[in-house]
């Protein structure tokens, strides 16, 4: 249940964000996390709002896009896949270079002041 401290990590993000602009609350926070890590978004977003209670950012939402993997083919090309196979999802070759889909990024937190 890694989903528990990347939660703990977005928050202590989203509330030093809103401290250092003397927001008053944290009303959402948008996401993009990358299919490799294995992130379960329901998990994260109810570990995100038990850890945020009582703090500025209790009850804010957690917006999560999952990005998908990209490998580079050497045979047709770059491509998407929907989860990681060592081949490439279009032509079936072996011969890829995993190019993203592991990322976890915060987009945007929005605060009131």
């Amino acid at each position: 249940m890694h989903e528990l401290g990347i939660a703990g990590e977005i928050l202590d993000i989203a509330l030093s964000e809103a401290e250092r602009h003397r927001a008053k609350t944290v009303s959402e926070i948008r996401l993009r996390v990358g299919v490799l890590r294995a992130i379960e978004p329901e998990h994260l977003s109810f570990l995100f709002g038990h850890l945020a209670h009582g703090t500025p950012a209790d009850g804010a939402n957690l917006s999560i896009e999952e990005v998908p993997v990209h490998v580079d083919c050497a045979a047709c090309g770059a491509s998407e896949a929907r989860s990681f196979v060592w081949e490439c999802p279009r032509c079936k070759g072996s011969s890829i270079e995993v190019t993203g889909g592991d990322s976890l990024e915060i987009v945007s937190i929005d605060i009131q002041v």
